[in-house]
């Protein structure tokens, strides 16, 4: 009977030993970014939009305006293009024409609403525009004035994969 035992116990040690193996080998870390992302700092403070259905904005209309953007409650974000010639792989300066707009607010108050303009200006660089799979991807970064409180908004560090809709 003690030589039965001894077979068991090793079976049981070797099926231990590799279940643990298997286990433990899982346990690389993940990537922690999303497939699927909109963030970027205001003011040196993170910012991603919440995680809602309509809480980020990526749309491309005619081929010739791309408008991105997320909210986070009341505060949001928007980068607006218009592109006559089609929306395509590039830098877009954001000098606060109706074409090239980048703004911010933080309340629904029309006070608190910040813009590009030609003396606050900024870039957005599509550096990925996969139209058969409707993926853009990009960085943006911008200085956001508001006339009324005579203040500046940076928002700097801004990078984008998003699955964007047309129309």
């Amino acid at each position: 009977m003690k030589n039965l035992l001894v077979p068991k116990a090793k079976n049981g040690m070797l099926f231990f030993l590799i279940i643990s193996c298997l286990t433990f080998s899982k346990c690389r870390k993940e990537d922690p970014s999303p497939e699927f992302y909109f963030q970027c700092k205001v003011d040196g403070v993170l910012y991603e939009p919440d995680n809602c259905a309509n809480c980020i904005g990526k749309e491309i209309i005619g081929d010739t305006t791309l408008i991105l953007g997320g909210n986070r409650g009341f505060e949001a974000l928007t980068l607006g293009i218009i592109d006559n010639s089609n929306i395509k792989v590039g830098q877009y300066i954001l000098n606060g024409a109706i074409s090239k707009r980048g703004t911010y607010k933080f309340s629904t108050s029309p006070n608190d609403r910040f813009f590009t303009d030609s003396t606050h200006t900024g870039f957005l660089n599509i550096t990925l525009l996969d139209k058969s799979n409707k993926i853009i991807a990009g960085n943006f970064q911008y200085d956001a004035f508001n006339v009324q409180q005579n203040k500046i908004v940076a928002i700097t560090q801004g990078k984008f994969r998003l699955n964007y809709r047309s129309y």
